[in-house]
């Protein structure tokens, strides 16, 4: 078994969104957990040791919640890290508009690479779903794309500035 480097580590960014929500049935919608819980499923089933990742949780928000602000803190935790490889996980509703929100905040030689993702499916309580599979696709992305600012989602690598997106 290797050590694992901050150059080899990825910095997980968490700000919500389905992917990282439940389903309330009062609401008739999904709400944000309290707390991430995206850790416990990348060691349980993706079987992503802790010292594999860092996790940096920014907010648990619906995308359509989210603004410079919390975008500002995701620019600042990435450029703060001594990791070079990083995941977003965000809602859908604003997705691409955040990638492209941050892409405008980071100096153009961050030599990072930065993948944002989600799902339309919570991670926790519903089986099958997209959101295992979106996670598992940027942890590729965020291993072997070169530096740059990126959305991985259903299987696909997109730029901020792809008009298809998610439509």
């Amino acid at each position: 078994m290797s050590v694992i480097n901050d150059e080899q580590k990825i910095q997980i960014v968490i700000t919500g969104g389905t992917i990282d929500s439940f389903y309330d049935t009062e609401q008739c919608t999904t709400v944000c957990h309290k707390k991430t819980a995206i850790p416990e499923f990348l060691m349980k089933f993706a079987k992503i040791s802790k010292d594999e990742f860092e996790l940096f949780p920014v907010c648990m928000k619906d995308s359509r919640d989210i603004g410079t602000k919390e975008i500002q803190e995701v620019s600042n935790a990435i450029i703060n890290s001594n990791c070079a490889h990083h995941i977003v996980t965000h809602g859908t509703f604003t997705l691409f508009e955040s990638a492209r929100k941050l892409m405008a905040l980071l100096p153009d030689d961050h030599g990072r690479v930065i993948v944002f993702t989600g799902a339309m499916w919570p991670l926790v309580g519903f089986s099958p779903n997209d959101a295992g599979f979106n996670l598992g696709s940027a942890f590729i992305a965020a291993r072997l794309a070169e530096p740059g600012v990126y959305v991985a989602f259903n299987g696909k690598l997109y730029l901020p500035n792809d008009l298809e997106g998610l439509h």
